[in-house]
């Protein structure tokens, strides 16, 4: 076969070239790196690249929201402590103003400190992060949650909850609805409510109350009967629709049980006084402290007004633990979730080290091994272009 010189220029030109775009990948793969340029480079370990790549990008999505939902929920909990704590001080003025021996100025004086205690805790229900956003609203974030209206507090926000994503199938709450916190608070001791009439005209006073038993929900309602003086006193309980449930005498301090509840009495109720013994009902906290500032305020000139005055703060004194106890439910529920992030977070880390590590593997480059391979190919072509010279000066005049 006739070899023309036009093909074996030909011939050592195309040996050249790639032996040089053979050198110049690999002196692109050294200066980036990666072994993967293109895809073309490797297919199926260009898909994988890019497979590795989303599931990485996803897991740091997945961090920066933990992050929100941690700075969310440790803000919220200091706001919650901080109504907590406004709580606390509501009970120990209840406590201090409940004593026999303050007088009406010691009582208003208490109960101004409760009235503004009260508006604090209206700001504290009205709270909102860095965004401006409220963040006891529910989903209504734009508007006060909490409206004072002629004394009365209403929420005007939802019960929604938002949640944010923080690992593959997992996401946390990172925040309450404001009703949950201030509005939906069971009344009495969380089972029973026992609330002495105020148009009673007897010293009896409600001590301890609660269940000693299974308790009947309905509404009853004890009367007391003592038509003269010197007769004993009675006690008739009937349910909600009239029908009597028990009856008895009363002796000063005694209790009194039935359907699966109880009560303690101090004092001597009067003719037709009634208690009423019904299921704890949602008080929110804001009624709850005025009633016991309201309280204080009103004057107690005789026995029946100092009797309802130590029902009244009785209860609310209840109610108000109930409240500081929800609270704590509260932040219980926020510090759960706040661990629960943590534990996610470092798992989310483990497996980003795993994917980074695959990822490591499938497209960075073996630099010994890179290095080898630019030397020899760098002999290659060094010795494809001597090979190119010698033969490209061959003639035959040269043997002639």
């Amino acid at each position: 076969m006739r070899v023309s010189n036009i093909q074996a220029y030909r011939q050592g030109v195309e040996s050249m070239q790639a032996q040089q775009a053979k050198l110049q990948q690999t002196e692109l793969q050294l200066g980036s790196g990666l072994k993967i340029m293109k895809p073309s480079d490797d297919p199926s370990g260009a898909v994988k690249v890019l497979d590795l790549n989303n599931s990485i990008g996803a897991i740091d999505q997945f961090s920066r929201n933990a992050s929100l939902a941690e700075a969310s929920l440790g803000f919220e909990e200091s706001v919650v402590a901080n109504v907590n704590t406004n709580l606390q001080r509501i009970r120990e003025l209840a406590v201090q103003g409940n004593n026999a021996t303050n007088s009406s100025s010691d009582r208003v004086s208490i109960a101004e400190e409760i009235y503004q205690r009260l508006d604090e805790l209206l700001a504290l229900a009205n709270t909102r992060n860095a965004s401006g956003e409220y963040i006891f609203g529910g989903f209504k974030v734009d508007a006060p949650p909490f409206v004072s209206n002629g004394g009365t507090v209403s929420y005007q926000g939802d019960q929604g909850q938002r949640f944010l994503q923080v690992a593959q199938g997992s996401q946390v709450a990172v925040g309450n609805s404001g009703d949950s916190i201030f509005q939906r608070i069971r009344s009495g001791d969380g089972n029973v409510q026992v609330v002495s009439s105020p148009a009673n005209t007897g010293t009896a006073v409600v001590g301890a109350f609660g269940l000693n038993g299974s308790f009947v929900s309905d509404t009853y309602t004890v009367t007391f009967t003592q038509a003269v003086s010197t007769d004993p006193i009675t006690y008739t309980v009937t349910d909600g629709g009239a029908a009597t449930v028990a009856s008895g005498t009363y002796n000063e301090g005694d209790s009194i049980a039935f359907a699966g509840a109880q009560f303690a009495l101090t004092g001597l109720p009067a003719q037709g006084d009634e208690i009423t013994v019904a299921s704890s009902q949602n008080r929110d906290v804001f009624t709850t402290a005025k009633a016991i500032a309201d309280a204080l305020v009103r004057p107690a000139p005789l026995p029946q007004d100092v009797a309802r005055f130590h029902n009244e703060m009785g209860q609310g004194l209840a109610n108000l633990d109930q409240a500081i106890s929800g609270l704590s439910s509260v932040r219980a529920g926020i510090g759960a979730r706040l661990n629960n992030l943590e534990t996610i977070e470092s798992i989310n880390q483990d497996f980003k080290l795993q994917l980074q590590t695959v990822l490591s593997e499938t497209q960075d480059l073996d630099f010994a091994e890179a290095i080898s391979r630019f030397n020899l190919q760098l002999t290659s072509l060094q010795a494809a272009q001597q090979a190119f010279v010698k033969t490209s000066g061959l003639s035959l005049f040269n043997y002639l």
